[in-house]
């Protein structure tokens, strides 16, 4: 439940912190007071939209805070476990606003974007505005409405997963029948490109070692005489190797003289050792190269087949391999499209049936909530003054389904009796549409999991007798959860278990707005100033003080 809301520099107010309680708390005032503000500095907690045109007169910026208290909410705590922003069970919430519109959000002190606090609201407060009844007469509201009533999340959710498995398979198929549509063309372009590459059929590797091969015997003369030479130069008389030898025996004949040039010696034999090696290297890599030219016109043949097969496709030579086998795959895969639609079009089916299968268990379980609500509500129509009235929510089937299901869901009212049931967007009366409204959102508010609801004057249009029933029933929705309701009218405020004032200042040419929890007396002063203006006569008072007994009966 909502604890505490600390609040700076927003609007008209300057500086304010409020505590909450449990129970039925009513907020009134006069008209321009500030009521709103209340609302828009939580709305900026729990995530709304943030407004520069929000931050007060020649101030730099506005902070708005909230304290929750959330030891009976698991699915809040364990929320902010996966998010990582848990701190030993608190729930901090506070918001910056800029006079330029920059916007900063945490939650237990730490930055995250707006969007989570948005989420993390939507599991802690719910807010019935006052225009509530006009969003209502929308079918999608009213689903949604029915499906909350309801609480089969996982239905939703399975029914959602289902449908939406469904359409990737329609659109694979449809991506299918686009490619089957141009078959042939593509069978036969993919035909003979391959057969292209069949008639040249690269090998791997082979165009780097036919290169070197070509360089190779292209120089066959330069090779060998350079090989010669080389040779030559190591091994023949006076060459390297003859010379090292006799390098070697000259030191071999001082070395009992000079110790320390025995590693002189190991070196110049190692450095003959290779030097013989090498040339061998060298003989055998001479008489290897034979002067062929037909081999090496066969090879040059060879090359330039594989570079223009490269040309023709603007590949480098050495892909030709890579591009010889994605040609083939991609002409498997065609070849085997009638087998992969028959395929896909059994998934399909079977996709098919798993959605009605859930969409057939979400609608169950909407038409059994919605039996329990119509009577409710119905119920709740009785008691707002509508004795006659009858409320309906009527389910049918969709005519093209979607990820909601399989279901249309308008709720249909009559007030009048021998009237028949008509949607309730053509409700002509304000005032009844009004109540309605009013029936169906303490009737849903009854069994959500939110700890806290706002009433933002939803009693708008009522007054008198109803008007006290709609205090009664806040009250009872606050012994099992907290309710806060912004009104004008003191037969709901009466009811309150609390009640806060909402006022307006004027203070060295300055506005501000404040907020007093009253006591009794104050409150019996309020509920007068409530029905009787700004003169109050002391019989106003009397009224007022035995309403507030009255209501205040129930408290206890």
């Amino acid at each position: 439940m909502l604890q505490e809301l600390s609040i700076q520099n927003l609007a008209l107010i300057e500086k304010l912190q409020l505590n909450f309680n449990k129970g039925f708390s009513s907020l009134t005032g006069e008209t321009g007071a500030g009521k709103s503000i209340l609302l828009d500095a939580l709305g900026l907690t729990l995530g709304d939209r943030s407004d520069s045109s929000l931050v007060r007169h020649n101030t730099p910026r506005a902070e708005v805070s909230a304290q929750f208290d959330i030891k009976q909410l698991p699915h809040v705590q364990a929320w902010l476990v996966d998010q990582e922003l848990d701190d030993d069970g608190d729930c901090y919430l506070r918001r910056t606003v800029t006079s330029e519109g920059r916007s900063k959000a945490y939650i237990n002190g730490r930055p995250i974007p707006s969007s989570l606090l948005k989420s993390l609201g939507s599991m802690l407060i719910d807010i019935h505005g006052q225009h509530e009844h006009q969003s209502l007469l929308s079918n999608h509201k009213q689903l949604g409405l029915l499906d909350a009533y309801a609480v089969h999340p996982e239905l939703i959710k399975t029914c959602r997963q289902d449908y939406q498995a469904w359409q990737v398979l329609n659109r694979q198929l449809d991506t299918l029948l686009t490619n089957q549509a141009d078959f042939q063309s593509k069978f036969e372009l993919l035909s003979f490109q391959n057969s292209e590459f069949d008639d040249v059929q690269p090998i791997q590797e082979e165009f780097e070692e036919l290169s070197e091969e070509q360089s190779q015997l292209s120089h066959a003369n330069e090779i060998i005489l350079a090989c010669e030479n080389a040779y030559e130069a190591i091994e023949g008389s006076s060459g390297a190797a003859d010379l090292v030898n006799q390098a070697i025996h000259a030191i071999e004949s001082i070395v009992s003289y000079s110790p320390s040039l025995q590693v002189t010696i190991e070196q110049l034999n190692s450095a003959l050792i290779e030097a013989q090696e090498a040339a061998a290297e060298i003989h055998k890599h001479s008489s290897d190269i034979e002067l062929d030219p037909n081999q090496l016109s066969r090879i040059e043949e060879r090359l330039a087949l594989l570079f223009g097969l490269a040309k023709k496709y603007n590949l480098e030579p050495e892909t030709l391999v890579e591009k010889h086998q994605q040609l083939k795959d991609d002409l498997t895969s065609l070849t085997q499209s009638d087998a992969s639609l028959e395929t896909l079009k059994s998934e399909i089916d079977q996709a098919w049936s798993t959605f009605q299968n859930s969409g057939s268990a979400l609608s169950k379980s909407r038409r059994k909530a919605a039996e329990k609500l119509s009577k409710i509500v119905t119920e709740g129509m009785h008691s707002l003054g509508m004795p006659n009235g009858l409320f309906e929510a009527q389910i049918s089937a969709l005519e093209s389904v979607n990820a909601s299901g399989l279901d249309k869901v308008a709720f249909h009212v009559t007030a009048n009796k021998g009237q028949p049931l008509q949607p309730l967007a053509k409700v002509a009366s304000g005032g009844e549409l009004s109540r309605i409204s009013l029936a169906i959102q303490v009737a849903t508010a009854e069994v959500t999991s939110l700890p806290t609801l706002i009433f933002d004057e939803v009693d708008v249009g009522i007054g008198g007798a109803i008007a006290e029933v709609v205090g009664k029933k806040m009250q009872q929705l606050g012994a099992h959860k907290q309710i806060l309701s912004i009104t004008h009218l003191a037969q709901v405020a009466s009811h309150g278990h609390t009640h806060l004032q909402i006022e307006k200042r004027t203070e060295n040419e300055l506005t501000f707005t404040q907020v007093i929890e009253l006591d009794e007396a104050a409150r019996i002063e309020e509920l007068a100033r409530m029905m009787g203006g700004l003169t109050i006569s002391q019989q106003t008072l009397e009224h007022a003080k035995e309403m507030f007994s009255s209501a205040q009966q129930f408290n206890s």
